[in-house]
């Protein structure tokens, strides 16, 4: 076989611009796999994966994306080789997901427990927070007030409710083992919940929990599910967690909500804009814990990231099912596919 043949079947995968994307190409590299990085983020939006011509498009077989990369169903119709996605992080929300199926397409995701894992411990630690009133007590300390106001309470004896009960809240229930709380979760797609969870309907887990925490993935049957009607059932002295998705909650009805003081406070790590704007009206609010979407992010998932998309990204080559795949109803067609390629 000659040079010029042999460089024609190569594989090539279409990475990230992100700078996690850097990782991800120094591996597919050494394993002989041709890469194009795509487009460089941009801070506060998501944009396509890809904005070059779409025959650059023609041969490749991987699309490698992030939080920050949206991959539409026009870049999925421009790669006619395409044999999967990969999402480095673990949601989805920028990945047509419907066009991928339409096109019998493997989606992956990073759902690797330094991920999931790291939001629950995050989540462990904003209950604490919230409930201690850490952020009173710190602006306590900066003023050197004499009698600071007590406002916290203890996690002893409280109703944690858990909306969506899958790996980072199963984590978060494995991690108040020992704190004497009661453990209230709601999820349609979940009967059988671990011993030690209640499974109970959604105004009921708003209208008796202490502090309510979101763990959704962000689709159109969950976005906007927590809005006014929702935060209005909740307790006066209750506190809201999202580390799910912005969209999630309805942002103007939450801020009204939390100015008001119809409910203690809240404590966000995602929003409809990211980076949250500087003057955004959340940032003046004394009773709100704000984080940039890296709550539960440690040196030891930035150490994962690389080397799990690059994993899933030479399974599908190879044509394995990935570790971590998100529509496992399309594996069979996919498998199909592949064979008569």
């Amino acid at each position: 076989m000659g040079a010029a043949e042999a460089q024609s079947v190569v594989a090539r995968v279409l990475v990230t611009g992100h700078p996690y994307g850097d990782g991800i190409e120094t591996i597919l590299l050494a394993n002989g796999i041709e890469v194009t990085r795509g487009n460089p983020p941009t801070p506060g939006r998501i944009e396509p994966v890809y904005s070059g011509r779409p025959s650059g498009l023609s041969r490749v077989e991987v699309v490698v994306v992030s939080h920050m990369d949206d991959c539409t169903s026009a870049i999925i119709a421009a790669a006619p080789r395409l044999r999967g996605i990969v999402s480095a992080v673990i949601g989805l929300d920028t990945v047509d997901l419907e066009a991928a199926d339409q096109h019998d397409l493997i989606v992956a995701h990073g759902a690797m427990e330094e991920n999931y894992l790291g939001v629950a411990e995050a989540t462990v630690m904003l209950i604490g927070a919230l409930l201690l009133d850490l952020p009173g007590k710190e602006r306590a300390f900066h003023t050197n007030a004499v009698e600071p106001e007590m406002r916290g309470h203890m996690v002893r004896g409280k109703t944690i409710g858990l909306v969506g009960l899958g790996r980072a809240a199963r984590g978060v229930w494995e991690r108040l083992q020992g704190w004497d709380v009661q453990v209230v979760a709601h999820d349609p797609f979940v009967h059988d919940a671990p011993p030690g969870i209640r499974i109970t309907s959604m105004p009921e887990l708003l209208a008796t929990s202490d502090v309510v925490s979101l763990h959704v993935m962000l689709n159109e049957t969950t976005r906007g599910m927590i809005g006014e009607e929702e935060l209005s059932l909740m307790k006066p002295d209750a506190f809201l967690i999202n580390t799910a998705r912005g969209s999630v909650v309805d942002e103007g009805a939450l801020l009204r909500t939390l100015a008001s003081g119809s409910i203690a406070g809240a404590a966000l790590d995602v929003f409809d804009q990211e980076p949250l704007p500087l003057d955004h009206p959340l940032r003046r609010l004394d009773n709100v814990i704000l984080t940039p979407h890296a709550v539960g992010h440690s040196r030891e998932l930035w150490d994962a990231i690389p080397r799990v998309a690059a994993e899933q990204v030479m399974a599908i080559l190879e044509g394995r099912p990935p570790r971590f795949v998100a529509n496992r109803h399309v594996l069979s067609r996919w498998q199909t596919r592949l064979a008569v390629q």
